[in-house]
């Protein structure tokens, strides 16, 4: 089987691990990850790394996202969305007027804190596992940045459309709960879908039911827009052996190197020395 990556469209119902598992299932893969967790009541767009692809996660986990989400003010959830239960209600309406004030305040580098009920470790345990005890615990703010958020349109009264364009690791559930608290009352997401992660967009997403081999994303279309650096045949046993050879190239990080058309790895160039940090080869499995 070919590494690469599938743009999944996660469906609503099912946990981003359920999802894997049913790849699992289907493409039986030496190893497999998600790019980013989507919540269970969340659709759309979930990178699946397949097999040699799993070593770009620290590529691709951290590429921004673009959502549309639905927030529905006047009421907070214990888990921020539709599947907790009400723990605030307040009474007061909310206009666009309202939150079109208070959305430019959103826009830039922010300290956010998560939700209680999110997949955040908390001394190696998982933050919703310890919410759903009742043990108590303390999350500590992370910072991520919102590039652009804008109010879509007026569902109806204390309901209305959101896009979100933010970094990884950004709670758009958290987002929610910040406006209504800006304007004096509370909020919870009512439902999401993911538009786009990095460069996988929606558009092209296949659904589970869908996926077959052919779905996979060879890794070197998804490197595409990395500089490629094509060393000489002579130097194909010191790269299978990992070593580190002279170019005359430029000094840069991260460039994708072949030998005798074959993709070896990713590597960075320093002092006119290559060095290959993560091996693609799928010769090695």
């Amino acid at each position: 089987m070919i590494s690469g990556i599938i743009n999944v469209l996660k469906p609503a119902g099912i946990t981003s691990n359920q999802a894997i598992s049913k790849i699992k299932r289907i493409l039986k893969p030496n190893k497999i990850g998600h790019l980013g967790t989507l919540d269970p009541s969340g659709t759309g767009v979930l990178p699946v790394c397949i097999n040699k692809a799993t070593k770009l996660f620290d590529y691709y986990l951290k590429k921004d996202k673009h959502y549309r989400a639905i927030f529905v003010f006047g009421a907070e959830t214990d888990t921020l969305d539709s599947d907790g239960k009400i723990v605030n209600t307040n009474d007061k309406i909310i206009t666009s007027k309202d939150i079109i004030s208070v959305l430019k305040g959103f826009v830039g580098k922010q300290d956010q804190m998560p939700p209680k009920y999110s997949a955040k470790k908390v001394n190696g345990k998982t933050a919703y596992d310890l919410a759903r005890n009742n043990i108590d615990f303390e999350l500590k703010p992370k910072e991520i940045e919102i590039y652009n958020i804008q109010l879509l349109t007026e569902i109806s009264q204390n309901k209305f459309l959101f896009d979100i364009h933010c970094s990884s690791g950004t709670y758009i559930r958290s987002i929610a709960r910040d406006i209504a608290y800006k304007l004096g009352t509370y909020a919870y997401m009512s439902a999401i879908i993911r538009i786009s992660s990095g460069n996988f967009n929606i558009e092209d997403s296949v659904r589970l039911d869908d996926i077959t081999e052919q779905s996979i994303i060879p890794i070197e279309k998804i490197l595409e827009d990395k500089q490629n650096i094509f060393v000489n045949d002579k130097f194909y046993d010191k790269l299978c052996n990992g070593c580190t050879i002279i170019v005359n190239e430029i000094d840069k990080l991260n460039v994708v190197v072949y030998c005798k058309n074959e993709l070896f790895g990713i590597a960075d160039i320093v002092n006119g020395k290559l060095k290959i940090h993560t091996n693609l080869r799928e010769k090695n499995d």
